[in-house]
């Protein structure tokens, strides 16, 4: 099987290149990455041994992939004291109750009210 490379480029002429991707994962991560509504089947692939290298490439990828929206969405959490977990959760494709349990695992508070409130205030001082 014929591997395949991706080169990401910005207007100021930076590239980052990407080499021995499995076809049939390079379609999909293009496709994805047009927002292609309907997934296709590996059409590249075609013995065992190419397969389960385009799932495991494909596994990996999924893998790092939730691992970065993890992390972005606890940036995006702490940029604010205020900031719109109702608009992360959508972003993330996710239910509140997970975003919230995202949250907590990097240790970010689920009630934020104690986080924003000085302490000098709890004591009534």
């Amino acid at each position: 099987m014929k591997k395949k490379f991706a080169e990401f480029g910005d207007t100021d002429g930076n590239k980052e290149t990407v080499f021995d991707i499995t076809p049939d994962l390079a379609v999909a991560l293009a496709d994805a990455l047009r927002n292609q509504v309907g997934v296709e089947p590996p059409h590249h692939a075609r013995t065992f041994d190419d397969l389960t290298a385009t799932i495991a490439q494909t596994s990996h990828l999924i893998q790092h992939l939730e691992v970065f929206r993890e992390l972005a969405m606890v940036q995006a959490d702490d940029t604010s004291p205020h900031a719109d977990r109702k608009a992360i959760a959508i972003a993330a494709a996710m239910p509140p109750s997970r975003l919230y349990r995202v949250l907590e695992k990097h240790g970010r508070p689920r009630d934020r009210k104690a986080q924003t409130t000085d302490p000098a205030e709890k004591q009534g001082h």
